[in-house]
């Protein structure tokens, strides 16, 4: 083959790719958008944050996180029960947010941490992190017991000092608010049973250590340790999406028999073929100058639609053929289609994009000033090459 045929037929499998990766796209759009996929790869992260190894579960980890996710740790389960949290996601079954700013990511986990019987968040921040002990209320309520019964006796005594009753009295009020405050500080949301891993707490702890008790700084802290897993969060999503992609991929190479080692062939020995699928990819890119994107759930059925036209005219060209023998080289074949889908339609765009423009340039039209043996010369050896 000459050095022309050989871009067409590099161009021509692109734009397959480019068309099979469209397609591929905007069904994962679909499952991803029914699914929750984004919420529950934040959950997994979040949640990676919050739990030790032995509270987390290793499936969250896999592509398998796009559509189920297990969350056994109390601390991350009490985070997405708080109001601040609860309420961002819509009501229903897919009920968690996609999204959650680090501003409400610190808030929340400090006002949880915050929770105690202590009568202020620094003492209770500390007792939780087990810098202090937990206050014993044990000890409030056994001087209350005591204090009732003096209050009992003195009011039975046959010479009774009023003065002592009445500060006896206010003593065991003031105790007994102080008990109230303690035991039932108000929150909406049920946290029985929480407790925070070996691992979590000490992180939580060196990072409350170094805001030296100063809950501003110690949010300032959590946001930064927040910032940091997020961008490791965005990137097991694309990883999980690639494979999820790259499975898919498999299965429309096998339904619509892409196999590229195959069409490579072909592509090799049919020039018309090669003509017809360069054309078409010069139109794509023609009629789609600003590139492609994944679309909206409204858009989807539309846009997939479109996509099956243009793979439509092509059928000929991918159709399963009945002659055909199914052997391991076309297993291999799928797979190199399913690899190709898995890097996703903007790549392939991209690269059909310019292998185009550099096709364009192999066609410079004939210079006017030439004569005309010339022109008839470079006219036929260029059919010659394509």
């Amino acid at each position: 083959m000459t050095g022309l045929a050989v871009l067409d037929v590099f161009i021509s499998l692109v734009f397959l790719y480019l068309l099979y990766s469209l397609f591929a796209m905007t069904i994962i759009e679909a499952i991803t958008s029914s699914f929750s996929s984004r919420s529950k790869n934040l959950i997994t992260g979040i949640d990676r944050l919050l739990a030790d190894d032995h509270q987390s579960t290793r499936i969250n980890h896999t592509f398998l996180n796009l559509f189920w996710v297990n969350t056994i740790n109390p601390l991350t389960k009490a985070f997405y029960k708080h109001p601040s949290i609860k309420y961002l996601g819509s009501k229903g079954i897919n009920s968690k947010p996609s999204y959650i700013a680090k501003d409400r990511f610190g808030s929340t986990l400090i006002d949880l941490l915050g929770k105690g019987a202590y009568l202020d968040d620094i003492h209770n921040i500390s007792a939780t992190l087990g810098i202090i002990p937990e206050y014993d209320s044990s000890k409030l309520a056994s001087d209350i017991r005591a204090l009732q019964q003096e209050l009992k006796e003195s009011t039975q005594t046959a010479i009774s000092d009023k003065v002592e009753i009445d500060s006896l009295t206010e003593k065991l009020d003031y105790l007994k608010q102080e008990l109230f405050q303690r035991t039932n500080k108000e929150h909406p949301w049920e946290i029985e049973g929480l407790s925070i891993g070996t691992e979590t707490k000490y992180q939580l702890k060196n990072l409350w250590q170094q805001a030296a008790n100063d809950k501003e700084k110690f949010k300032s802290l959590i946001e930064n340790w927040y910032d940091d897993q997020m961008d490791r969060v965005a990137g097991w999503y694309k990883r999980k999406l690639t494979f999820l992609t790259f499975i898919l991929g498999f299965i429309i190479a096998g339904l619509f028999n892409v196999d590229t080692i195959r069409l490579t062939t072909e592509l090799s020995k049919n020039e018309e073929m090669r003509t017809m699928l360069v054309e078409g990819a010069k139109g794509y890119i023609a009629n789609n100058p600003n590139g492609v994107s994944s679309v909206s759930f409204t858009e989807q059925r539309q846009f997939i639609d479109s996509v099956n036209t243009e793979i439509s005219k092509y059928n000929y060209v991918l159709g399963v053929s009945k002659e055909a023998k199914f052997t391991g080289w076309t297993i291999l074949g799928w797979l190199i289609t399913a690899f190709a889908i898995s890097l996703g339609a903007p790549f392939w765009f991209d690269l059909l994009n310019k292998l185009v423009q550099v096709r364009n340039s192999v066609n410079i039209p004939v210079s006017a000033g030439k004569s005309s043996d010339s022109s008839d010369q470079v006219v036929n050896n260029t059919k010659a090459v394509g």
